[in-house]
């Protein structure tokens, strides 16, 4: 973007809080893979929507906090161009980079490349690590149209990994469900599960609470938010919609005694689909979200 003396200071990528400093408060790493959809496409191009978009976003959270200062370090994309075995070995190399910031944020992609990115974040972070799975779908298929690494398999895949404890596991959104996701869950109760309807009867502040409940014992936190966590109303652009899901506001208001409560240490946003949204409402609900945990992020380092 071209910038005249009579542009806003933010007028740049990140509103101008991208730092080279490799003591950054977050770190961003953008995944632009969605070879594992199983329905419409184009989630790749969703982080460099998404950085393409922040040059018209102040600098400040919806309540006036000012992020000035707030230092964000952008390691740009992972080549997506290899078979998935090597690109999953190299998504979760450079995620254990950016995992060395305080915070780590990462740009998707379909859902699946949160399979590689927790595998980074179990062997990185402190132990035990507590998953937030937002997501009108449970994705724990063990496998989907004969792929195990499907975006329909990412919680299975997460579950599988030999250093995440299912009872340190909630799903938040939930209102798709196939027949073996089902039998999983039976056989693990443990598996925490609060579907778009909990949500609704019981209130944002009770799910928060019990969502809190189950992760307190989580030494780090990780979150995964698939955009259509959101009603298709508030997030239209994404491959797989579902109906009656959250609004914005209510993921906002959910997310935030989460990161008041809980040690999140880091956080990935897949299945914005570009190609696939309205006048980029699905990319400002997500640069919204975004901002407004660069907020909480902010909060947490000067507590």
């Amino acid at each position: 973007m071209t910038t005249t003396s009579m542009d806003p200071p933010h007028r740049q990528v990140w509103s101008g809080l991208a730092s080279d400093d490799p003591d950054a408060e977050i770190g961003i790493l953008g995944i632009p893979f969605d070879g594992a959809s199983s329905f419409r496409r184009g989630s790749a191009e969703a982080p460099d929507r998404i950085r393409s978009l922040t040059p018209h976003t102040a600098p400040f959270t919806e309540e006036g906090n000012p992020l000035a200062g707030l230092r964000l370090r952008d390691y740009g994309n992972v080549n997506t161009d290899s078979p998935w075995e090597a690109f999953s070995a190299a998504v979760t190399e450079a995620a254990s980079g950016v995992l060395r910031h305080p915070f780590a944020l990462f740009l998707g992609g379909d859902h699946s490349v949160t399979i590689p990115l927790v595998t980074a974040a179990a062997r990185t972070v402190e132990a035990p690590l507590g998953i937030l799975h937002l997501d009108a779908h449970l994705d724990l298929m063990d496998t989907f149209e004969g792929h195990a690494s499907s975006h329909a398999c990412t919680a299975r895949r997460i579950l599988d990994l030999p250093n995440v404890d299912p009872s340190l596991f909630a799903f938040v959104g939930t209102r798709s469900w196939l027949g073996d996701e089902q039998a999983y869950l039976a056989d693990h109760p443990e598996v925490g599960v609060h579907t778009a309807r909990d949500v609704f009867t019981h209130g944002i502040e009770a799910t928060a609470e019990s969502v809190c409940a189950r992760l307190q014992d989580a030494a780090a936190v990780y979150i995964t938010i698939d955009i259509d966590v959101l009603d298709p109303a508030f997030a239209p652009g994404t491959g797989t919609p579902e109906a009656g899901g959250l609004s914005t506001r209510d993921l906002l208001e959910l997310l935030r005694p989460v990161f008041r409560e809980l040690p999140i240490r880091a956080l990935d946003l897949v299945e914005v689909s570009p190609p696939l949204d309205h006048s980029d409402i699905t990319s400002f609900a997500a640069i919204k979200i975004l901002y407004e945990v660069f907020g909480w992020v902010r909060a947490g380092s000067a507590a």
